[in-house]
């Protein structure tokens, strides 16, 4: 009767290893299959890499001025982001961290079309003051007669000018802004066209912004109200 009694526990037991067995031999298989479905599903799932802005830089592209914030003729005839290779050794040397320029260009009847340049920057806080000083500096070639237009308000820098071509003399290449904004060569479209044309210089925290107008619609007026509108926009 013992023998019995031992037989048949000794088959129960079998037969729980046996099913024991099964059921991690059905869960590996569960988990070989989860694997595999993954591994096949992921590159469809998953986006291409996006690049994303270093922290701390804002995007500046939202940042510039959009064709509804000027004037109607106003359109967009170019725009870039800018890389490091693109950028000066003056702006490298200042911090310079990241840039984007729109062009915005009126066309007139007369001599040529009315352009508006919107360059931005982004550079240490620290180093934004002193850099704002030079370009203001470097931006008044010879041969023009300058007006100098401040803004009241305190929340945020904008200062700029006025400059009526002068005859008489002969003006000379600015390469401050164009530089600082991150141009490699010095160009100066004010004294290229030997005309009347305005700047504005914008800043807040580290982000830096310079606004030039040129051509025969130039008004300082009307870019200082879009440096304030500029302004406005940095966070």
């Amino acid at each position: 009767m013992m023998a019995g009694f031992f037989a048949a526990a000794v088959t129960i037991l079998r037969m729980r290893i046996l099913s024991g067995s099964l059921i991690f031999l059905l869960a590996a298989a569960l988990v070989l299959t989860s694997g595999c479905t993954e591994a096949q599903r992921g590159p469809s799932a998953t986006a291409g890499p996006v690049s994303p802005l270093p922290s701390g830089v804002p995007d500046l592209k939202a940042l510039a001025l959009s064709p509804a914030e000027l004037p109607a003729c106003f359109s967009l005839s170019d725009e870039r982001v800018k890389s490091p290779d693109d950028v000066s050794d003056l702006a490298k040397n200042a911090g310079w961290e990241a840039g984007y320029e729109a062009v915005y260009t009126c066309p007139s009847a007369g001599s040529g079309p009315t352009v508006i340049v919107h360059s931005l920057a982004v550079y240490p806080a620290v180093n934004v003051l002193n850099i704002a000083g030079m370009v203001d500096r470097q931006d008044r070639p010879q041969g023009y007669v300058f007006e100098n237009i401040s803004d009241p308000d305190q929340s945020f820098y904008v200062s700029g000018f006025s400059a009526r071509f002068n005859a008489s003399a002969v003006p000379a290449a600015s390469s401050g802004s164009f530089l600082v904004a991150g141009g490699k060569n010095i160009s100066a479209p004010a004294s290229d066209s030997a005309g009347d044309f305005a700047e504005f210089i914008v800043f807040r925290k580290n982000v830096f912004e310079v606004l030039k107008m040129t051509g025969p619609g130039t008004n300082a007026t009307l870019l200082h109200e879009l440096a304030r509108t500029a302004a406005q926009k940095i966070p």
